[in-house]
């Protein structure tokens, strides 16, 4: 368990510690140091004993990450598709944990429900014409990530909701400044930081909430 506590530390500090690198040139240096901070999350998972599915969708995150980290439509594909078989991990063991009577057990849970689809089906509605033949698939990617963030309320832990919103806004935001916004925006400076932020938050607050199942 000391071993798996140091190796969760250790992916905080470099997860953290990469907010210094992002806005420096694409390399591979960078692109390992983008990686590391989520495979070593599945690492820690796997350690403590975590449902082999939260060690998959880790693991597949970090693969994801290591795409991003790379400029062209080939990498964002390759991320996209990454992240896609990571949510489906996440979907279906959350599926076997979660209790829909939780999920309207209180009304904050059903109004947190609403207004996760309102966001991600207002966000889907502005880039369907820039996403041009991507729309499609693009779609089907923030439905299941929508479907995912709503089976985190049918758990106590409201920490685990909390997370698996963090990711989704990431997401969103990494689709609106691929879509929505142009390269010299003012904001896709912030914006950058605010996807790192809020991934690698949301991915440290699901292992941690998570494992325990």
């Amino acid at each position: 368990m000391a071993s798996a506590t140091g190796i969760l530390w250790l992916s905080i500090a470099l997860g953290t510690s990469y907010l210094w690198i992002l806005p420096r040139e694409k390399t591979l240096v960078r692109a390992g140091w983008k990686t590391i901070p989520v495979l070593l999350l599945s690492i820690y998972a796997l350690l403590v004993g975590a449902h082999p599915l939260l060690v998959a969708a880790l693991a597949l995150g970090a693969l994801g990450d290591l795409s991003l980290a790379f400029e062209g439509e080939r990498a964002f594909i390759g991320g996209v598709a990454a992240f896609l078989s990571a949510h489906v991990a996440y979907v279906l063991f959350l599926i076997s944990i979660a209790d829909p009577w939780i999920a309207f057990a209180a009304p904050w849970r059903i109004v947190a429900g609403g207004l996760v689809a309102a966001l991600t089906l207002g966000v889907l509605v502005r880039i369907w014409r820039p996403a041009g033949r991507l729309a499609l698939p693009i779609c089907l990617y923030v439905l299941l990530f929508m479907g995912l963030v709503w089976l985190t309320l049918g758990l106590p832990n409201p920490l685990v909701f909390v997370g698996a919103s963090l990711f989704m806004l990431s997401d969103l935001v990494l689709t609106m400044r691929k879509y929505w916004n142009s390269p010299d925006h003012p904001l896709d400076g912030a914006a950058a930081y605010v996807v790192w932020v809020t991934y690698y938050a949301a991915q440290v607050i699901l292992t941690v909430t998570l494992s325990p199942y």
